[in-house]
């Protein structure tokens, strides 16, 4: 098809994982430091990624794409109303300015909250719909999406990502794209929902591991025979205290299936809830999980120090494991700890340098730890902190810890990071020659998705340890009720 008779398909995204628990607002520094990008610097940005978007711009020869506008931010806390007023503003103004389109794709995650504002997606949604009218939309979420019930109002497709570890992204923008074109080329497709208000730790939610692994195989089973369109399920991100919290099960169909989808979505939540007993956990505390982490005859083992999950919205600066590893003189291990202040000084000290008499990490809040005082540390090696992923999530994607220090305490070497990344990227490790196949004890902050980064340990120990990111979900005071919502046909 030539470019003159291609139709124009926009492309927006607003993407953010919001812990309404964790102490510290996602700003716009935030989302500048990640991806906030308009036009040819967005489309460049995301070329041949292994990003949602990425899978989008696979269909630059399909359609005439229209790189709008894409904001997104490392998990956090709520976004700040100011944060939040200029990204929606932002949003509509840039895709008014580039004129009539036939369709949008969007990059959303599912569970964004801000100041006076629970859900993040919907009303992104609806300022789409101000400006495009009634175009068909397409749309993309995490598999942690705590979905609204009126958003299948707004974007008739919605699909989800399949995987977490979330190594389906881009081919999920690229399925995204194939819907669009159907319902471009005339089909009525249609997105029907249903929700449970039942909350699973998302250490539990690994899609290889059951009960995720049979509960999907069992969901596309039942959209093959249904004859449906597709089926996705949203295993919900528990750290959010908003009605909408919960797993939702979705399933896109001809809009005259409708009532055959509503059947899927609501036999698929109810295979949801009869597991539940499969999504108890227990795992030991930081001082047994150590131990037996150093007991192992086997390398590397991976200690995921869950509570203090990156990737969930937390710090990163958790010293309960640290701790612990220090305190039974763990003899090669490594873990990696956000503290700004001590990576400067570090840094200011130079390679070689000895660090004397400073407390480390546990700065934040009063959640994840008190500050670990370190007596003697070596500066070992000091890095700018940026890197490419060659890991499975956002492949080829750039990265950046900020300045950031190796130091060693004994055994312990420690990555003094000048901001939290999620673990997914072993290339934080291998930027500072450490290597993590050699190394007996790797610390990751993070529940399932650090297997991107390490999929190759020997043995993984999951560390039920304090933070914003509990395994059991009841430490967490909650103001609002969960929501049920039956598909409607």
């Amino acid at each position: 098809m030539s470019s003159a008779t291609r139709q124009r398909v926009a492309i927006v995204g607003i993407w953010h994982e919001t812990n309404t628990y964790a102490s510290r607002l996602v700003t716009l520094d935030d989302f500048a430091e990640f991806e906030l990008l308009s036009g040819k610097e967005l489309a460049d940005h995301n070329r041949g990624v292994g990003s949602v978007i990425g899978g989008f711009l696979d269909h630059e020869n399909r359609f005439d794409l229209v790189p709008v506008f894409s904001a997104g931010a490392w998990p956090s806390g709520p976004a700040s109303a100011q944060t939040w007023a200029h990204l929606r503003n932002r949003l509509v103004t840039e895709l008014a300015a580039v004129g009539p389109v036939d369709g949008v794709l969007v990059n959303l995650h599912g569970a964004m909250v801000a100041e006076g504002c629970d859900n993040v997606e919907l009303e992104t949604a609806r300022a789409i719909r101000e400006v495009v009218g009634d175009v068909p939309l397409a749309a993309v979420l995490d598999l942690h999406a705590n979905i609204h019930p009126d958003l299948p109002d707004l974007i008739e497709v919605l699909v989800g990502y399949d995987t977490y570890p979330h190594v389906d992204m881009r081919d999920r923008g690229r399925e995204a794209g194939d819907l669009l074109a159907r319902m471009l080329e005339g089909e009525q497709l249609c997105t029907v929902l249903a929700k449970s208000p039942m909350l699973t730790c998302p250490l539990a939610q690994g899609t290889e591991d059951q009960p995720m692994r049979g509960l999907l195989e069992r969901a596309q089973d039942r959209a093959r025979q249904a004859g449906v369109v597709r089926v996705s399920i949203a295993a919900g991100f528990p750290y959010d205290d908003v009605p909408t919290v919960g797993n939702s099960a979705y399933v896109v169909a001809d809009v005259a299936d409708r009532a055959v989808a509503a059947q899927v979505a609501d036999e698929t939540i109810a295979d949801i809830e009869g597991r539940a007993h499969e999504f108890e956990l227990h795992r030991p505390t930081p001082d047994k999980a150590v131990a037996e982490a150093l007991e192992q005859d086997v390398a590397p083992v991976v200690l995921a120090d869950v509570a203090d999950n990156v990737g969930g919205g937390c710090p990163g600066d958790g010293t309960a494991v640290l701790r612990e590893l220090i305190a039974q003189d763990a003899p090669d291990a490594v873990v990696i700890i956000a503290d700004r202040a001590i990576a400067a000084a570090a840094t200011a000290a130079g390679q070689g340098a000895v660090l004397t008499d400073f407390l480390l990490g546990g700065k934040t809040d009063d959640l994840h730890g008190d500050p670990v005082h370190i007596e003697r540390a070596e500066v070992v090696r000091l890095t700018d902190g940026d890197y490419v992923s060659t890991s499975s999530w956002q492949t080829g994607q750039h990265f950046t810890l900020g300045p950031s220090a190796l130091l060693r305490v004994g055994g312990v070497q420690i990555l003094v990071s000048d901001r939290p990344v999620p673990p997914f990227h072993r290339d934080q490790l291998t930027i500072v020659d450490v290597d993590p196949a050699r190394t007996r004890v790797i610390v990751a902050k993070s529940a399932v998705a650090w297997r991107a980064a390490f999929g190759d340990a020997a043995k993984a120990i999951e560390v039920d340890g304090p933070g914003a990111c509990p395994i059991d979900l009841s430490r967490l005071p909650r103001t609002t009720t969960p929501i049920r919502v039956r598909a409607q046909a």
